[in-house]
């Protein structure tokens, strides 16, 4: 959108248009197989006109920019592991690693193991509030992260377990994306990411809630919308 069609769809809503339809994610509960559900609603031209004077206040900053202008305070994260040139394994290389693997092996060949096989394996987005040394096994090896396993252990190797586990920090990882920006913005946090042919980024980051489950939401910086799966257990 240039300069001129913008500031004319901004008169256009200030002389009686109906609102601008936006989509966005609801906060996820902590279970490994619900789905994030999109929701719609119907700006009121008011509310369409401030969000489109926030995009003209933006469409002159680089795209890394972006949510530098967004509403909501900026959590600060660190990101203890970014591996950039990290790869998922090929799905032959991902079988035959679970199928050497006598916790896996024959149960892979049916439910439920072969169920949530499937379900990692379809997700690049995993969100995590608690943590156990056991419990990391499935997520690392279900996911295809086990091949950058020696790269993870500096992500735990102080406090950061309790801390998780007292609901003080919580953690993200990023399969094939990276990270741009967190907020925290109307009780949940909204995290911007930028697709990547290659890498694999850990990010902790500390709560400011103490929910059941974490109310984290993605989207890329072309605004596309991310399903984030709890890695909880």
């Amino acid at each position: 959108m240039d300069q001129l069609f913008a500031t004319t769809l901004l008169l256009t809503l200030s002389a009686g248009s109906t609102g601008l339809f936006v989509a966005s994610n609801q906060p996820t509960l902590a279970s490994s197989f619900s789905a994030n559900p999109m929701r719609a609603s119907l700006l009121s031209s008011g509310a369409a006109e401030s969000a489109l004077a926030t995009y003209l206040a933006q469409v002159e900053l680089p795209s890394d920019s972006t949510l530098q202008t967004q509403e909501g305070e900026v959590v600060a994260t660190d990101i203890c592991v970014n591996l950039p040139n990290w790869h998922r394994p090929s799905d032959l290389a991902q079988t035959k690693q679970l199928e050497a693997m006598p916790m896996y092996g024959a149960a892979l060949q049916s439910d439920p193991l072969a169920e949530m096989v499937k379900t990692w394996w379809s997700h690049n987005i995993f969100s995590f509030t608690t943590y156990g040394l056991s419990a990391r096994t499935d997520p690392l090896y279900l996911s295809g992260v086990w091949t950058a396993i020696d790269d993870t252990w500096d992500c735990y190797s102080d406090n950061q377990p309790e801390q998780i586990n007292q609901g003080e920090l919580a953690e993200m990882w990023l399969l094939h994306h990276r990270l741009v920006n967190l907020v925290w913005q109307d009780e949940q946090y909204l995290a911007t990411v930028e697709p990547v042919d290659t890498g694999l980024q850990l990010v902790q980051f500390p709560r400011r809630e103490r929910g059941q489950g974490l109310p984290l939401n993605i989207v890329t910086t072309n605004g596309q919308a991310l399903e984030v799966m709890s890695g909880d257990w």
